[in-house]
C-alpha cells in the first residue's frame, strides 16, 4: 500500500529572475561593445549615436546594429541611389536602394572595418558572449 504526501510549498524565484536579467543585459552591451572595432568610424558620431540607441534598449534582447539615417548603407557595404533618380542625392521622400557598387570605407580609426558587422562581431566573439552570459545566468 502506497502513502499519499502532500507538500505545500513556496519557492521565490525572484533571483533567478534577476540573474537572467542582469545576463541579457551584460549580453546586449557586450554584442555592441564587439561590433564597434567593425564599424565605420569617421567623426565617431554614428557609432556614438548607435551605441546610444542600444543602450537605451540594453537588457530587451535587441540591439541597434546601425542608427539611422546611414546606418542602412553603411552596414550593407553598398552604395545606394534613389530608386527613380537613380542618383546618391534622392529627391525628398524617395527611398534608396543598394547598387552593386561597394562602399570604400575608411581604415584610419577602424582598420578591421567591414559591413554586416554584427555578423563578423559574432562570428570573432560569440563563442565568448554564450559563456560569459551562461555564467552570469547561473548555468556552466
Amino acid at each position: 500500500m502506497s502513502k499519499v504526501i502532500q507538500l505545500d510549498m513556496e519557492l521565490d524565484l525572484s533571483r533567478f529572475d534577476r540573474q537572467l536579467a542582469e545576463a541579457q543585459y551584460a549580453l546586449d552591451s557586450m554584442v555592441m561593445t564587439s561590433m564597434v572595432k567593425y564599424m565605420p568610424m569617421d567623426t565617431g558620431t554614428f557609432i556614438n549615436v548607435t551605441r546610444g540607441m542600444s543602450a537605451a534598449i540594453a537588457g530587451s534582447g535587441k540591439v541597434v546594429a546601425a542608427a539611422p539615417p546611414m546606418g542602412r548603407f553603411l552596414y550593407e557595404g553598398k552604395v545606394m541611389v534613389g530608386e527613380r533618380t537613380r542618383s546618391a542625392w534622392a529627391a525628398k521622400g524617395e527611398r534608396k536602394e543598394p547598387i552593386e557598387k561597394p562602399l570604400n570605407y575608411s581604415r584610419h580609426a577602424h582598420p578591421n572595418v567591414t559591413d554586416h558587422w554584427f555578423d563578423t562581431a559574432k562570428k570573432n566573439h560569440g563563442k565568448e558572449w554564450v559563456k560569459k552570459t551562461k555564467k552570469l545566468a547561473g548555468g556552466g
